[in-house]
């Protein structure tokens, strides 16, 4: 690791009340002194108001903290200079901090350097990025829930009654005359067990966890005018795209995020699908199709005014075909007759249509009916995101996953009679992919490639 002293700027780089210039190694109270004048003691975890200069220049007024290691962030000596916001005057006194010898920061090196000198496991530094990145206060909640160590206490405790085991094993290898080898088989067996049900509930999570961090694609699909950019305008709460009666006016894909309860919609208003003359109309079709390859929801809506065509019928079929999650949407239910919309509803029932939510966009009718439907097909409001351990790091569902496999090979060989020592082999990578999810047993490239997804100041 590094010894050099670095800095950078740990505040958004704008107009502001207060930006923060941190500062973090051996150097970090030497160079302070050089440029900071006080008439108070710089005591470690006390703040004290001073004025920065450059050489006999007053650049600011600022309040100096000082953390002395180990008792800080990164576990080194950190000072941070809290001046007055502003781009010009946090750039000047960081490039002074820069002048007397610290060198700046790389992406996440503040939030390494904590890892590394084990203030905080691989777990907790992610839930940093991921705290910072949160849309929703739920993502927010499953961030604090990591960053608290929750994560990394279970993990831990699943490698930790692995290695005890590897640990058995080893006296059964190494002590034979003892002749306790069927026993040990069964101890074996029963723990991996209980470790594969265990590591198979934390997994159970991931889809939740990760539609709630990253949000879930949706695409709105269906035939000219029978309502697309109406529900975006509604369900965004503004005029996002242009409405108006004439078949085709949207001929691009348009883009809006937009909260309900625990998720956030990235939502994909799409041209209406219909055969067209107009080649600009005909390259907004083909995205609407080819958006399907990338979205977790498509909503189709339907103008109940009109019959169902057998485009739309395959088109719904295409969705479901592809494993897409699918709500259709009767619209303008508010201007046609009961007895119509009955036999709306048997014609999609009969090609086994699903989650159909009947719906007057213009009246703001069926828009709670179709957010409560969403919210129960990603089922995101059955856990009690304040307490209960949620994964939504891609990276810890793969490494859970290949832990898995390697303990149902264990029991495999166990059950085709093979020598303890060649099941102990899968038991060891187990317990070393479980150990790379909190950091330890882990390559500095693996190490590095996580900390560049950081800002500078973190």
């Amino acid at each position: 690791m590094s010894t050099h002293t670095i800095a950078a700027v740990s505040t958004a780089l704008s107009n502001s009340g207060i930006s923060i210039v941190r500062i973090s190694g051996n150097d970090s109270l030497n160079i302070i002194n050089k440029i900071f004048k006080t008439n108070h003691k710089i005591l470690p975890n006390n703040i004290v108001y001073g004025k920065i200069y450059d050489g006999k220049i007053h650049i600011d007024n600022v309040l100096v903290s000082y953390f002395k290691a180990p008792y800080s962030f990164t576990g080194e000596d950190i000072c941070e200079i809290n001046c007055h916001g502003g781009v010009q005057i946090t750039k000047q006194i960081l490039d002074l901090v820069l002048k007397n010898g610290a060198i700046l920061a790389q992406p996440g090196e503040f939030s390494k350097r904590a890892f590394l000198n084990g203030k905080m496991d691989l777990t907790q530094a992610e839930a940093i990025i991921n705290l910072i990145n949160s849309k929703t206060s739920t993502s927010t909640k499953i961030a604090i829930n990591q960053l608290d160590g929750n994560l990394s206490k279970k993990i831990k405790n699943i490698r930790e009654e692995l290695i005890e085991l590897l640990a058995h094993i080893e006296v059964s290898i190494d002590y034979p005359e003892y002749d306790y080898e069927e026993v040990e088989e069964e101890y074996v067996n029963k723990l991996i067990d209980k470790k594969i049900k265990e590591i198979n509930e934390i997994l159970s999570t991931y889809e939740q966890g990760k539609y709630i961090k990253d949000g879930v694609n949706v695409a709105i699909l269906g035939r000219p005018n029978v309502g697309k950019s109406s529900l975006l305008n509604t369900l965004a709460k503004y005029e996002k795209a242009i409405v108006t009666d004439i078949p085709g006016t949207t001929r691009d894909i348009i883009e809006e995020t937009i909260n309900i309860g625990n998720i956030v919609l990235n939502i994909s208003d799409t041209a209406g699908i219909r055969d067209t003359d107009n080649v600009v109309e005909k390259i907004g079709v083909e995205k609407s199709i080819k958006i399907l390859d990338k979205v977790d929801l498509v909503i189709y809506i339907l103008n109940v005014e009109n019959k169902i065509e057998k485009s739309d019928i395959d088109m719904l079929s295409k969705i479901k075909n592809k494993g897409i999650k699918l709500i259709t949407v009767i619209n303008k239910i508010d201007k046609i007759e009961k007895s119509i919309f009955d036999t709306f509803m048997d014609e999609l029932r009969k090609n086994n249509i699903e989650n159909i939510i009947p719906m007057s966009v213009i009246n703001e009718n069926g828009i709670e009916e179709l957010k409560n439907k969403i919210e129960e097909i990603f089922e995101t409001s059955d856990l009690d995101y304040n307490t209960e351990l949620i994964i939504t790091n891609e990276r810890h569902k793969d490494l859970l996953n290949k832990s898995i496999e390697h303990l149902n090979i264990s029991k495999k060989e166990i059950n085709n009679g093979k020598p303890i020592d060649i099941i102990s082999i899968h038991i060891k990578k187990a317990t070393a992919l479980l150990g790379q999810i909190i950091g330890a047993d882990i390559s500095a490239d693996i190490v590095n490639k996580i900390f560049e997804k950081f800002c500078l100041g973190k």
